[in-house]
């Protein structure tokens, strides 16, 4: 289950205030900078420093993960080894792992009005044709696909609705 919308800067932090509004979820990034740790984002002001920190920093995408403990499954970070040789002497970065993540993929295209923005979840027959290739991962029957799908079509509306507003 997967959209893509473009919205701007606004409409983005409305979106991300309705998924934290779930005081269950999880809001991690994807994929930790080298050499640090993940950032869990707490609240949209923490989004908010965190969007505009990257945007000075000129990055183009952004990635975010989205686990709700209650959707069960083996969520987990795991850590990277990088070849400090094509990594300017790096030697690690973090990712989030788990087969019911929620993702949101961020492409600045402008900053401020244009951000392409898509939100993708792995269904639960993709899993059962993926298992063998991430067995870390866990089994993906433990996960609750239910509470997944329907976390992930309440986030798709909300960012439906953003573009299907406008004048």
């Amino acid at each position: 289950m997967q959209r893509t919308e473009i919205i701007n800067k606004t409409e983005l932090f409305k979106l991300i205030e309705f998924i934290l509004s779930n005081s269950k979820a999880e809001f991690y990034e994807s994929y930790s900078e080298m050499e640090k740790e993940l950032v869990r984002i707490n609240n949209s002001s923490e989004f908010k420093d965190y969007f505009e920190y990257s945007t000075s920093e000129k990055k183009r995408q952004l990635g975010f993960g989205i686990y709700n403990p209650e959707s069960k499954g083996k969520f987990s970070i795991t850590k990277l080894k990088l070849d400090p040789k094509y990594c300017n002497g790096k030697t690690y970065r973090n990712r989030i792992d788990g087969w019911g993540i929620i993702y949101v993929h961020l492409n600045l295209l402008n900053a401020e009005n244009e951000i392409e923005c898509r939100i993708s979840v792995n269904s639960k027959k993709r899993v059962e044709n993926w298992k063998s290739t991430n067995p870390e991962f866990g089994n993906p029957e433990l996960w609750d696909w239910k509470i997944i799908e329907s976390n992930a079509r309440k986030i798709i509306k909300q960012l439906k609705n953003y573009t299907q507003h406008r004048v």
